[in-house]
């Protein structure tokens, strides 16, 4: 499927969600029905952006969600990932296609700032009502699909220019990722993960331009981002015991023509 067709289904879709991201606030609506959704983040920002959506469980509201970010404990198990997008440096925009069941989510910014401090820490998220009926979006037809899993990408097809359709399932045990970094000339990628490696703290080497974070064992999201001329890197930084997954092996540095 082309950029254009998928613009397409995003268009004539009422629940095409779009969510426009500034330093450091979020639009977006405040419903949404349930089921396979098309969102379309724009980062209007001057810093990078993500993206998570977090399923507020049993009886948890967004009050308690803001309570607890002014509290400074530990991630509590109600919060509960649901997916999400990739950064996108100012002024980029990317397309993410995922399911999400009904009930209450909060969507935030983790990114860091170059002092490390996370978006959410400056007041970037917002609540998320989903309902109970039918998105109704059909699945995009995929130029390539990625299958992550414990702990590697595996790709049906070498990535194409221009705007490709990501089609992604994770096969693995655990939740994980797939980061598109665009790394300018001087740049190579163990540069990019050491920035990682340091808590992305200071200038990032890279240049993000989507990708999916957060994504559940057993699920599939899809995503389309521009890729121009040059190199790039998909990793998954997801961290465990072991370290960083891209250590682990869910590294894949690619050119485009």
């Amino acid at each position: 499927m082309t950029a254009l067709l998928l613009a397409a289904v995003l268009a004539a879709n009422p629940a095409a969600v779009r969510i426009e991201a500034r330093d450091f606030t979020l639009t977006l609506p405040g419903h949404v029905p349930a089921g396979r959704i098309a969102f379309t983040l724009d980062n209007r920002g001057s810093e990078p952006h993500a993206l998570r959506f977090l399923r507020l469980a049993d009886t948890h509201t967004f009050d308690d969600f803001v309570a607890w970010q002014k509290s400074g404990a530990a991630i509590p198990a109600w919060l509960v990932p649901s997916g999400g997008i990739g950064a996108v440096a100012p002024g980029l925009t990317t397309d993410y296609v995922a399911t999400l069941t009904a009930g209450s989510y909060v969507v935030l910014c983790a990114y860091p700032s170059a002092d490390g401090t996370p978006h959410t820490a400056k007041g970037m998220f917002a609540p998320l009502q989903v309902d109970a009926g039918d998105a109704g979006v059909r699945a995009p037809d995929a130029d390539l699909t990625v299958v992550l899993s414990d702990h590697h990408f595996l790709l049906s097809a070498p990535v194409p220019g221009g705007h490709p359709i990501w089609h992604l399932r994770n096969t693995g045990s655990e939740p994980h990722q797939a980061l598109l970094v665009k790394l300018p000339n001087g740049v190579n990628q163990f540069q990019e993960r050491a920035w990682f490696d340091h808590s992305s703290r200071g200038a990032r080497p890279g240049i993000p331009v989507g990708g999916v974070i957060d994504l559940p064992t057993g699920s599939e999201a899809w995503f389309s981002a521009e890729l121009t001329p040059g190199r790039y890197l998909l990793l998954c930084a997801a961290v465990e015991e072991e370290g960083h997954h891209y250590d682990l092996g869910m590294s894949y540095a690619f050119v485009i023509e």
